[in-house]
């Protein structure tokens, strides 16, 4: 059963998309061309982490802590049968509160119980199949899911394309300003790097909540469908050429 939908379907991996601009022209007393120089690739996300919840409800903290942390071990030991690391799987957020019932009458609340709460973020591989994940960890008795995002294991690889993209492109531009004055481009003075960033598709992911809880109360064969965009890695520099 496939339980995502790619968005784009592309056939190569990561395609290097090339932007420069000149930001100063020829200064004939400083014999100089300052350009700035832009790479992006743009690459399909090699892992996805869900955000996934889990809240139990008792008469005392104890209790409903107890609670979850039987729930929360059903979840983790579905995840780990199905393959996904134990350091894949992250406790974000924990906490125990009372919940509170209001007398109309005379303005008083009064304690009524307590709810534990438990985030996990599952980290996968296997990012066209991350519904699969989703739904095992509902059927085992997570009560909610909050989202995925999708990155990059190892984003450096594409930052150094990006990089090489960048500088190329402040060439191309210097070049051009140096020939429309008539004057051949001399070498590199300074080069300044910038801040680098990608792209992550942290809340591009998507779900039919119909399907979800469908999925997770036994009423519906659909599972969970994720759509997830490419992730753009960025890269700028500022270059110095002499004349």
């Amino acid at each position: 059963m496939k339980n995502l939908k790619t968005l784009i379907i592309t056939t190569s991996l990561a395609t290097i998309l090339a932007f420069g601009s000149a930001t100063s022209v020829f200064a004939a007393e400083a014999g100089t061309i300052t350009t700035n120089g832009t790479g992006i690739v743009t690459v399909q996300p090699d892992i996805a982490t869900a955000s996934l919840s889990i809240q139990t409800s008792g008469k005392t903290s104890d209790a409903a802590q107890k609670e979850n942390n039987k729930i929360s071990a059903k979840v983790i030991d579905k995840l780990e049968e199905m393959g996904v690391p134990k350091d894949k799987i992250i406790t974000s957020y924990s906490s125990v509160h009372p919940s509170y019932e209001y007398d109309d009458i005379t303005g008083k609340r009064t304690i009524n119980g307590y709810q534990a709460t438990l985030n996990l973020e599952v980290t996968v591989k296997d990012i066209d199949n991350v519904g699969t994940y989703i739904d095992a960890a509902l059927k085992a008795g997570a009560t909610g899911f909050n989202n995925v995002a999708f990155s990059l294991e190892n984003p450096n690889e594409y930052y150094i394309q990006a990089l090489q993209a960048a500088v190329k492109n402040a060439s191309i531009s210097a070049n051009a300003i140096a020939a429309a004055y008539g004057k051949p481009l001399g070498q590199i003075q300074a080069v300044e790097e910038h801040a680098s960033y990608a792209s992550y598709q942290e809340d591009s992911a998507v779900y039919n909540e119909k399907a979800l809880y469908g999925n997770a109360t036994g009423s519906s064969d659909r599972g969970t469908e994720i759509q997830y965009d490419k992730i753009q890695v960025t890269a700028s520099i500022t270059a110095i050429y002499g004349l």
